[in-house]
């Protein structure tokens, strides 16, 4: 009986680790290469290379001092710095479109129907207290 309960739960983890993995795939492919380009760029043979201490010692050799290291990586990662600046200008002008998209669509008619609710509903309480005073001093005529 359990068994049969959790066959549908363990499916509907299975899909959505697959959904997941098919949006992020490319992403995380792009990322790879990139991060190959960079570290060949720097001197590190990732195609021989297995072991992390091997891409360190290979690092090492070929950027002597620190400050050939930070020139080397300021050179490789370039790009890779532009294209994130670029990606993140762009991202939030599509959010700010969005946002005056949906301002225009669903809040501003929102808001200008409230104000006109508002507006009437003064209108009508200063009509009624015109009225009311038109009373009161009728009833203070009389007498």
């Amino acid at each position: 009986m359990l068994q049969l309960k959790s066959q549908p739960s363990l499916r509907q983890v299975t899909d959505l680790r697959d959904k997941l993995e098919t949006q992020f795939r490319p992403q995380i492919d792009r990322a790879s290469k990139e991060l190959r380009r960079m570290l060949k760029q720097l001197g590190a043979d990732t195609e021989q290379t297995h072991s992390l201490s091997e891409l360190v010692s290979q690092l090492r050799e070929r950027n002597p001092s620190l400050k050939a290291l930070l020139l080397n990586l300021d050179a490789a990662t370039y790009d890779a710095r532009k294209q994130l600046s670029w990606n993140a200008h762009m991202l939030s002008a599509y959010a700010l479109t969005k946002v005056e998209e949906t301002y225009e669509q669903n809040l501003k008619p929102r808001l200008v129907d409230y104000r006109r609710q508002a507006e009437d509903r003064v209108k009508a309480l200063t009509d009624k207290a015109a009225e009311y005073r038109g009373k009161v001093a009728r009833n203070a005529d009389s007498d």
